[in-house]
């Protein structure tokens, strides 16, 4: 075995050919992704273990296939044995989540990673769908890291009781809370795993969030207590999972639509953000990030393609001005009123 797997057993002669392995529809190959938990090469076969992915038949079929050639050509055995699970499904406990009282809908919004725009999608898509008659709420769980009060305009404010409640700010027709609002901005918040759970479901259930017709989740990155706890506390409608088009962004949002999956939360799809930059002086369409892998990564994931949000300036300045009303009137808001209308069809769709 190599030095730099012996947490895993991977035999070296199966190490290169498995480097040249690539996840279908991505550059990246498994060993860097981390697919790969067992490599060993016993009695004349290859023995091969993938950790569980979220996958349709195909693709995992390709994988398997990609897989057993590679390692034929480099070792010349016959019997190439991949395992490749699927996701355990969730545990049905009789414990499970339960409604927020008078809130009809609830959308989590989430990244695999940091810096992708997930709070610029959430409060546009809160805002937009507001715009279009129904009572919103926004609930900023990015405990660490809050920016929607920001990004509102009511930073500094406080929230009130009603009655045994926490009463949420309202902030251009949203309801909103996060714990930005209960503590000082330049406040480190040094909480660990159960004072974060208990926060997160004071701040689902404890909060007079009705009547909504829609509450609007801005996760923090990645899949740690936040989620986990959000999952097995509220019902969730239908997450929507928000990339860039890198490669290693994409990675990440894999692993975002595999945690919900995994908790057994519907997925109303992935939008691919800061696809493309138009340039105000020359004119020209520049696709920084790259372009295009969004789309055949949903295909791939069999969820839908929400579409693609451009790398805009003037939403960057807005948002640090706190002013989303004047976001969504100006051309940048167009592609956040299409993703509002495809999300208000899906959530229609389930009445």
């Amino acid at each position: 075995m190599s030095d730099k797997n012996q947490e895993f057993p991977i035999d070296l002669e199966l190490e290169a050919p498995l480097k040249k392995v690539r996840y279908p529809g991505f550059d990246m190959d498994i060993m860097s992704m981390q697919l790969v938990t067992e490599a060993r090469l016993s009695e004349g076969k290859a023995v091969i273990q993938l950790r569980p992915v979220s996958a349709p038949p195909e693709v995992r079929e390709e994988l398997e296939n990609q897989i057993a050639a590679m390692v034929r050509e480099a070792t010349g055995v016959e019997v190439v044995e991949v395992h490749s699970p699927e996701p355990p499904k969730p545990k049905k406990e009789d414990k499970g989540p339960h409604p927020i009282d008078g809130v009809k809908w609830v959308i989590p919004v989430a990244s695999g990673k940091g810096g992708v725009g997930k709070s610029t999608v959430a409060v546009n898509l809160a805002m937009a769908l507001s715009s279009m008659g129904l009572k919103v709420g926004i609930l900023d769980l990015d405990l660490y890291g809050p920016s929607v009060p920001m990004m509102l305009g009511v930073t500094g404010m406080q929230p009130d009781a009603v009655g045994d409640k926490i009463g949420p700010i309202m902030a251009h027709g949203l309801k909103a809370m996060s714990v930005g609002f209960l503590i000082k901005a330049d406040t480190a918040l040094i909480w660990r795993g159960p004072l974060v759970m208990k926060a997160v479901r004071q701040l689902l259930h404890d909060v007079a969030w009705a009547p909504l017709d829609v509450l609007v989740l801005d996760l923090p990155p990645g899949t740690g207590d936040v989620q986990i706890t959000m999952a097995q506390e509220v019902p969730i409608t239908g997450a929507v999972v928000v990339t860039t088009p890198q490669d290693v962004a994409l990675t990440d949002a894999i692993k975002g639509v595999d945690m919900f999956r995994q908790v057994g939360a519907p997925l109303m799809g992935i939008v691919e953000n800061m696809s493309y930059f138009n340039c105000p002086d020359c004119g020209s369409r520049h696709e920084i990030f790259g372009h295009g892998s969004v789309k055949p990564l949903c295909a791939k994931l069999g969820v839908p393609y929400l579409g693609e949000i451009p790398l805009d300036p003037a939403l960057r300045q807005l948002a640090d001005l706190g002013q989303p009303k004047t976001v969504l009137e100006s051309p940048a808001g167009e592609p956040y009123r299409e993703l509002a209308k495809k999300v208000l069809n899906q959530l229609n769709s389930q009445d």
